[in-house]
């Protein structure tokens, strides 16, 4: 299994006009049982499909000028086995596009660093597909889809609800969240 962060573009120049912050502020935020993730900045050089394979993580963060090729990699991600992983500003304002048309196994909304490691541990664990949209409130987390296989994972930090909130979706996802909005 390997991480592999994309920044997508339609375009490569061969020289970057700005390198995202994100590769590498997640690069750092990778554990180290992960090894180093391959950083693709598409705008020096093209995403080679091919060294995606099957239970690889692809980190894919979008803009709103970069989506439709981000979406793209997704699709192409997800058919070759990896679990797709989606974040940015673009992503954290419209989570359900990253799934529908990008094959997100996940959307990371907000500061992916913060969750970046459960988020690996969840899909080396096969379980990001049994995560359910908990976080609809302000503190944005991660967003999943699927039916649970991985039991509840919510703890809190404080009053305030943690942004990698999670629970299990077989009939305690309510529950649970009402008593986070009680005491938040």
């Amino acid at each position: 299994m390997r991480v592999h962060l994309v920044n997508p573009s339609e375009v490569s120049f061969g020289t970057a006009v700005i390198t995202p912050r994100w590769l590498y502020v997640l690069a750092a935020a990778t554990p180290a049982r992960f090894g180093d993730p391959r950083l693709v900045d598409e705008t020096l050089e093209a995403l080679d499909p091919l060294d995606i394979q099957a239970g690889d993580i692809v980190g894919i963060g979008i803009h709103t000028a970069n989506a439709l090729r981000g979406y793209e990699i997704g699709k192409i991600a997800r058919d070759r086995g990896a679990h797709v992983v989606f974040g940015g500003i673009h992503a954290t304002l419209y989570p359900n596009e990253a799934h529908d048309l990008g094959g997100a196994h996940a959307v990371v909304k907000g500061d992916g660093d913060v969750v970046w490691a459960r988020v690996l541990a969840d899909c080396s664990c096969m379980k990001a597909e049994g995560l359910r949209p908990l976080n609809s409130c302000r503190h944005a987390g991660i967003w999943c889809r699927g039916r649970a296989t991985c039991g509840l994972r919510y703890r809190p930090s404080g009053a305030v609800p943690s942004i990698a909130l999670f629970a299990r979706c077989g009939g305690r996802t309510g529950s649970v969240l009402a008593s986070v909005l009680r005491t938040w």
